[in-house]
């Protein structure tokens, strides 16, 4: 097993097609195809049942996907750690959740670079509870996470805006009409959430475990292409922030009668010493209007 293969497996499963990632890592759909059988034979497994377009993941294909995002991330944040020994200093390592990371993290770099055009941004994407855990092992310098609850005798952060999670069903769907959706409502709907790694899986339960009711999760995934998908497909539906929602065609974004709104803030390590572009990226977000 190489992390190679485990990248091409991970990259064909974002899109439940070979040929979308071979366009994503610039390679032919043979070299994909190859290392997914390197893999089943290797493993004894079968990992995909295959469709007319694209494929489904099999159980095993579902764990194997799991394990492999684990480690192609630690892989990175390795990577991360032993390259920024030598890297350019003026190179600042965000981590951002998919969201977030498109809602927010835009209109700062744009506002920045206009006053410190000198500064590089490198942006990692990975759950919250993961971003956490990489700033604690100063892999990252700064991260931009949604949350109501910060740990402060580790953290320090400041607030820089705030997003509203809404619920997401295809065109055409039963729901698709109402202008609000009370979480009793979904009982029994078939879901796709972000990983147990995101805060939002944590967020969406736990409102699920207040009212009563077991959430019927069909599928959890990492990527926010993904989730878009399964929901304009009619396959389930799920949780987007309201501002990224109202965007993307064939979804129609419904608001919870009891609205889940977080806080989207700035955080870093308190145990580390920030660098000169960390501390001005900081002083520019504590007064910027988003």
């Amino acid at each position: 097993m190489k992390l190679l293969q485990l990248q091409y497996f991970v990259t064909a499963c974002k899109y439940n097609n070979i040929t979308r990632a071979s366009e994503e890592l610039h390679i032919s759909q043979p070299s994909i195809s190859n290392a997914i059988k390197e893999l089943e034979a290797e493993f004894g497994v079968t990992l995909f049942k295959r469709l007319k377009k694209g494929f489904t993941l099999t159980r095993e294909g579902e764990l194997l996907l799991h394990h492999a995002q684990e480690l192609l991330q630690h892989a990175e944040r390795v990577s991360l750690i032993m390259s920024d020994k030598g890297a350019d200093k003026n190179t600042l390592r965000i981590g951002i959740p998919p969201m977030t990371g498109i809602s927010q993290l835009p209109k700062l770099y744009r506002g920045l670079r206009a006053i410190e055009p000198g500064i590089n941004i490198s942006t990692h994407e990975f759950g919250a509870n993961s971003l956490l855990a990489s700033l604690a092992n100063d892999s990252l310098d700064l991260a931009i996470i949604p949350t109501n609850v910060v740990d402060h005798a580790r953290f320090s952060s400041i607030e820089i805006g705030e997003v509203e999670t809404v619920f997401c069903v295809p065109e055409g769907h039963r729901l698709a009409g109402e202008k609000t959706v009370d979480i009793r409502d979904l009982r029994g709907e078939p879901l796709i959430l972000f990983d147990k790694g995101f805060i939002q899986y944590d967020v969406i339960t736990s409102a699920f475990a207040a009212a009563g009711i077991v959430p019927n999760i069909v599928h959890l995934s990492s990527q926010l292409y993904m989730i878009k998908e399964f929901i304009s497909s009619g396959f389930a539906c799920g949780f987007m922030f309201r501002d990224i929602a109202e965007t993307i065609p064939n979804i129609v974004s419904i608001p919870l009668s009891v609205p889940i709104k977080s806080k989207v803030i700035l955080v870093w390590s308190k145990e580390r010493n920030m660098s000169s572009c960390a501390m001005k990226f900081i002083n520019y977000a504590k007064t910027a209007k988003l």
